[in-house]
């Protein structure tokens, strides 16, 4: 358990930035191919919406001034990214 933890700590920060690039890439795609109101769509600017704040309460995590702002606004995204893609 302690070397997954480990590791989780150690690739956590640069998956997260990989992913958030491939993100917004998603969303200027999105918006040049051709915005449409949809479920679909909407869902997804929301959570990019949601998105936009994990890094930066991330920043304030890591200099120990975050008061769990970066886990509710991740675990937020989570769910509307899973609404997102499944629904």
């Amino acid at each position: 358990m302690s070397t997954l933890l480990r590791f989780a700590r150690r690739w956590h920060t640069p998956a997260a930035i990989i992913a958030i690039a491939f993100i917004i890439l998603h969303a200027v795609a999105v918006f040049m191919h051709g915005f449409k109101f949809d479920f679909n769509n909407i869902s997804g600017l929301l959570s990019l919406l949601v998105l936009l704040p994990v890094p930066i309460s991330g920043i304030f995590r890591y200099q120990r001034m975050d008061r769990k702002w970066h886990l509710r606004s991740g675990v937020a995204f989570a769910i509307l990214f899973l609404i997102h893609s499944f629904l």
